[in-house]
């Protein structure tokens, strides 16, 4: 067990539903899948799911799904794996004891807070999070935070890969891919990384998303690219989105029941495809504005489908992701971090395992240097409440008490001193009196947040890959020209 892995652990979860209530939503969408259907417009997944024994008739996309035949699919989907990092000491065991952290991906603009405006995200972004993210603490898993505008639009997923491997030993997560093209360009960069392709199936040193298309339908071009990670045995997060009363019930067992359904279809697809593949039950569910159905990340309703998405994966006993960072506030800041807090408190209380993504507000949207380094205090402050405390003999320290007595200190004792080692020390908030904070500039965490930002680019440096390796990836990046 490295030091790394040891940060992430937390107590057993407890959970908002009962058995009887996930039982419920279980059969609700197993019969959705096996009376109503998905949309599947990937020839080659009805191909698989017909030889499994579902529902494929010649000239239509729709499927239907026995119960029989997703019980029996599902059960193909390992239980247990690791995602791997560059290095083994940045290995992640998704075994359902611990709570991960992810940058978000996917961003398009990013945050200048000296102008209070945004600008186009560009390639830069990517490698700059990137060292952010190898440095942080909290940061377990790094996802290409943004869209690179900056380079052609074809190859923008293999640069962003290709900055990611250079400056980062941690987990890559893959948000973007779109077709099987980048798919494979993708796992021969990761091959080229670990030393071969037995080597990346191995250790799953690269996961990708795929997004459901709420309600009930699956992409064709992204469905075929997630076969392709399939094949390799690169995990793939599968990420159910409804937005509760527009693609999914309003009710939010209703909604629950649609991604469940919808997230069932994909590990059938996977299963029936290539059998034993790793599979993430992963899911960012949101609710609606009732005013006027506009998107609300971060809402107690948001945070309510998040948390019961991973009740339901906990319950098929698949590793799961989550979405516990996805504020819909418009800037960085106080609405944003509240959000954040809150939904990452309630994501890590039921077990969530990796928890996604740090840095982007906005319905993740928005790049904000400082919402990242916001978001790992967050992370820290919850894992350190679920980890929860010792009690033993010596934590319990009676002797001690009666040692110091009424009245005394214990500031002095070597208990405190051995102990004290084991208390929470915040990076942004400044915990002096007021005075002495006045006279240090009386700066807020959101100016920390960007000083710290500036100290981490000038002073960090990652471990560069192994020589050769870049020119060998910026190969596969210039077959995409």
């Amino acid at each position: 067990m490295t030091e790394f892995e040891q940060r992430f652990r937390i107590r057993p979860p407890v959970g908002f539903m009962s058995n009887a209530d996930k039982k419920m939503i279980h059969e609700a969408g197993l019969e959705i899948l096996e009376t109503v259907g998905v949309r599947v417009h990937s020839a080659g997944a009805r191909k698989a799911l017909k030889g499994a024994g579902a529902l494929v008739t010649d000239g239509s996309v729709e499927v239907k799904f026995p119960k029989g035949v997703v019980t029996s699919l599902v059960a193909k989907a390992p239980k247990k794996f690791v995602l791997g990092g560059r290095t083994e000491e940045f290995d992640l065991p998704m075994d359902g004891t611990h709570s991960y952290y992810t940058t978000d991906g996917c961003g398009i603009s990013v945050w200048e807070p000296k102008t209070c405006t945004r600008r186009k995200s560009v390639l830069e972004d990517i490698r700059k999070t990137a060292v952010i993210g190898d440095y942080l603490p909290y940061v377990s898993v790094y996802e290409p935070m943004v869209v690179a505008h900056d380079v052609p639009e074809k190859s923008h997923v293999v640069h962003g890969m290709k900055v990611a491997m250079e400056n980062t030993q941690k987990h890559i997560l893959s948000e973007s891919t779109t077709n099987s093209e980048e798919a494979r360009a993708q796992i021969k960069m990761g091959a080229e990384v670990l030393g071969g392709i037995e080597e990346l199936r191995k250790r799953h040193y690269i996961s990708a998303m795929l997004c459901t298309m709420s309600p009930l339908m699956l992409d064709g071009i992204a469905t075929d690219a997630a076969m392709v990670w399939a094949e390799n045995d690169c995990p793939i997060h599968i990420t159910s989105m409804p937005q509760a009363g527009i693609s999914g019930p309003v009710t939010l067992a209703g909604d629950i029941s649609i991604l469940h359904a919808e997230t069932l279809a994909v590990i059938c697809i996977m299963e029936a495809h290539a059998p034993g593949s790793p599979m993430i039950y992963g899911a960012v569910p949101t609710s609606m504005d009732p005013k006027t159905g506009s998107y609300m990340g971060g809402s107690p309703e948001s945070t309510l489908l998040c948390a019961g998405a991973v009740e339901m994966a906990r319950y098929l006993g698949i590793p799961n992701s989550t979405g516990g960072f996805g504020s819909g506030a418009k800037t960085p800041g106080i609405q944003a971090s509240l959000e954040n807090a809150v939904s990452a408190m309630t994501c890590a209380a039921v077990g969530g395992e990796v928890v996604n993504g740090f840095g982007v507000p906005d319905g993740s949207t928005l790049l904000s240097y400082e919402q990242l380094l916001l978001d790992n205090e967050i992370a820290g402050m919850v894992l350190k409440v679920f980890k929860g405390y010792k009690v033993d003999k010596d934590t319990i320290a009676t002797d001690l008490v009666r040692k110091v007595g009424i009245g005394g200190s214990y500031l002095s004792q070597m208990h405190t001193l051995k102990n004290m080692k084991d208390l929470f020390i915040p990076t942004l908030w400044d915990s002096t009196p007021f005075d002495m904070w006045a006279k240090k500039g009386a700066k807020d965490p959101i100016e920390l947040a960007l000083e710290k930002v500036d100290e981490i680019l000038k002073t960090h440096k990652p471990v560069p890959l192994e020589k050769g390796i870049s020119e060998k990836l910026g190969a596969i990046v210039k077959q995409f020209k």
